[in-house]
Parts: structure tokens; C-alpha cells; sequence
């Protein structure tokens, strides 16, 4: 864990976006699966690690997880909930075995902190905040089920500690709603997340250019993405749209049993969206027309400069017929065309030379 401010400032100074492995539940329950899992994600480059914190009494009741079970509500991600590589009989066994709670929460904290590498936690209760501030996470993550739940988020921008909030599901007045939750004090540490709910969601609806109007309705804050497409493409793009922070799940095997493997980046694709991200920050610039000494020294030899086209007689007034155009470019430019034409000589100048200003009268 890197502390409360260099989580942030290291890579938005550096203009490279943050970058987050989701975990989530991918571990399936196995804090040893998720400790290989947190140091791949720190060898692709990733700056942080997230986790869920949750049981199954926080967030489902028995008749949500029975509806989905018996097929009656239905997922996208998930077409049965049971796992036979992992004994697993229904969706009851997986909610069991996948979550991790308080005590290994703990325990990946302190690994994390060994790996050098930040890690935060989705919360659902007022308690999971209070313990997550307590174990000095780098970040809080609002779930964007929870843009229609004000109170609680209010109550984890009301803590002034980095918290990123997601805003898949989430209308415009709701997202509104939420910033305007944050006092202006406490804009430095909120970042909200551009997110499509759908694992994964069609290239048609992710709609990325939403980026750039959330840039431009929050300019206080700072804004990201959390991306549930497959491959690294869309991922890549939200950079150039002006993502800040990258959220994207991670796996080591997207043929592993569980929930959100097949909609996840392998360590090969997250290894791309890191060093990749970092090059289309770098080549995003400033949005000014700025010549690098590197171009300006090229269009010396490149550009073209003004050239007589036949010999020139000392004295001769010197019409358009006497001129061309060649490189390199470190004579007269061509744009001075107007301003040597009727100049005269001062002295004979041969075929196929650059013209020069103290030649002329």
C-alpha cells in the first residue's frame, strides 16, 4: 500500500493513467490463488489491486439468490451456478465459497504492502468502510449498484478518503446527485468511473465519448473508466477519450471456474493495457500546435526553399519564370515567393542554387 496521496499523484502527474487489476471475486475463495493473482498483476504493471468486501447477508436475500438459482432471473455472465471442477452444487455454495471478508482482507493487505503495490476494496456496509479506512487502503470503491443509494454513498465521501465511485446503472440526475453529495474540500479524493453494467456489453453502448462529457460536467474531479469489454481495444481507447483511472477485472486463466473469468483480462492483455496506456498518454500532448526541436530541425531538410530555377545575371529583375521550388529548406521560404519576385541580382547566380536575401537589392 503507497499511502493516502502518492496512490494518486504518482501517475496523474506522469499523465499515464492509474490502473487497476479488479480482483473481485476471480480468486474463488483461495487467498493463495488471490496472492499469485496480486503479483502478476504488479509484474504486468498495474498500480493497484481491488478486492470485494461483503457476505452473503450484506447484499443478497435468500430469495434473490433462490431466483437466480432456478433460473427466474438471469445474468448475462453466468449460465448455471454450479462449478463441478470445484464441487459446487449451486449458486448458495458459490456465494459461500467465492466471498473473502475481514480476516483475509487483512491478510492480502499485508501482502500487498510486501509487493509495493496499492490495493482497495469494493464496500457495501458503513462498517466495511470504517475497517477499510482502519487498514489504511489506498482507495474505497462505491459499486455502481450504488448510484440510487445516496446515504451510503454520502457517508463514504463524508470519510475524505480516496474513494473511486463507479457509475454503471446510474442515470444523469443520479450521477449528478451524487456530486453534488461532495464539498468542494473534498474533491481531491473522489474519482468517479465511466461504467457500462454488462459483462461484457456490446461495443455499440459503452459509449466512451461519455468520458469526455463527465470531464467536462465535473471538472473538479477526476474521471475514469471501469471496463467490462472483452479484449484490451476498448480499454486502450477510454485513455485517448481522457480516462484517468483504469479499472479492469483480471484473471490468470479465463477458462478458470467462477463468475467473471471469461469477461476478464489475462496477465498477457493486461500486460498491453499498461504499457500501451502509458504510450497514448504520453502521445495525447497538450492540445496546442507545438513544434518539437526534433521537427523543427527535420523540416530543414525536409521543407523547400526557394531556388533558381536558370542562371541569373548580376542586375536581372527577377520574375516567377527564374524560380523553383526545392529542398532543402533552409533558404528563403517558398512563402517569401512574393517578396524576391522584382528583386534584383547582385551578382550572377548560378542554376539550381538557394537563393539568399543578402544576393538580393
Amino acid at each position: 500500500m503507497a499511502g493516502r496521496g502518492p496512490a494518486w499523484t504518482r501517475t496523474v502527474m506522469a499523465k499515464a493513467p492509474y490502473i487497476i487489476a479488479e480482483i473481485g471475486c476471480n480468486h474463488n475463495g483461495d487467498v493463495a490463488l488471490a496472492k499469485k493473482m496480486m503479483s502478476e498483476a504488479k509484474a504486468c504493471g498495474c498500480d493497484a489491486v481491488k478486492f470485494q468486501l461483503w457476505k452473503k447477508d450484506e447484499l443478497f436475500t435468500d430469495q434473490y439468490l433462490r431466483d437466480l438459482d432456478e433460473g427466474r432471473i438471469k445474468l448475462e455472465n453466468v449460465s448455471e451456478w454450479k462449478t463441478k471442477e470445484m464441487g459446487l452444487r449451486n449458486i448458495f455454495d458459490q456465494v459461500e465459497k467465492f466471498h473473502i471478508y475481514k480476516k483475509e482482507h487483512i491478510e492480502l493487505f499485508a501482502f500487498a504492502k510486501k509487493l509495493k503495490v496499492d490495493v482497495g476494496s469494493t464496500v457495501v456496509t458503513k462498517d466495511g468502510v470504517d475497517f477499510l479506512i482502519e487498514q489504511k487502503v489506498a482507495f474505497l470503491k462505491v459499486a455502481s449498484m450504488d448510484t440510487n443509494y445516496p446515504d451510503f454513498v454520502e457517508y463514504v465521501i463524508s470519510k475524505n478518503y480516496p474513494a473511486i465511485i463507479s457509475t454503471g446503472m446510474g442515470s444523469q440526475k443520479e450521477i449528478d446527485t451524487i456530486v453534488k453529495l461532495i464539498p468542494k474540500r473534498f474533491y481531491k479524493n473522489i474519482t468517479l468511473l465511466h461504467c457500462v453494467s454488462l459483462y461484457p456489453p456490446k461495443d455499440e453502448i459503452v459509449n466512451l465519448t461519455y468520458i469526455q462529457t463527465m470531464k467536462e460536467n465535473y471538472p473538479q474531479l477526476r474521471i475514469g473508466y471501469s471496463d467490462h469489454t472483452l479484449g484490451y481495444s476498448i480499454t486502450l481507447a477510454a485513455v485517448a477519450c481522457g480516462a484517468e483511472v483504469l479499472e479492469k477485472h483480471f484473471t490468470l486463466d479465463k477458462n478458470m471456474p467462477g463468475w467473471d473469468h471469461k469477461v476478464s483480462a489475462n496477465p498477457q492483455e493486461m500486460r498491453i493495457i499498461c504499457t500501451e496506456s502509458k504510450r497514448i498518454a504520453a502521445a495525447l500532448g497538450t492540445g496546442k500546435k507545438v513544434l518539437s526541436q526534433d521537427e523543427i530541425a527535420k523540416s530543414l531538410k525536409f521543407r523547400r526553399s526557394i531556388i533558381s530555377a536558370c542562371a541569373i545575371k548580376k542586375g536581372k529583375t527577377i520574375d516567377a519564370a527564374d524560380l523553383i521550388m526545392k529542398r532543402p529548406g533552409n533558404g528563403i521560404a517558398p512563402s517569401e515567393l512574393n517578396k524576391v519576385i522584382g528583386k534584383r541580382s547582385k551578382r550572377d547566380i548560378p542554376a539550381d542554387q538557394l537563393l539568399q536575401w543578402k544576393e538580393l537589392i
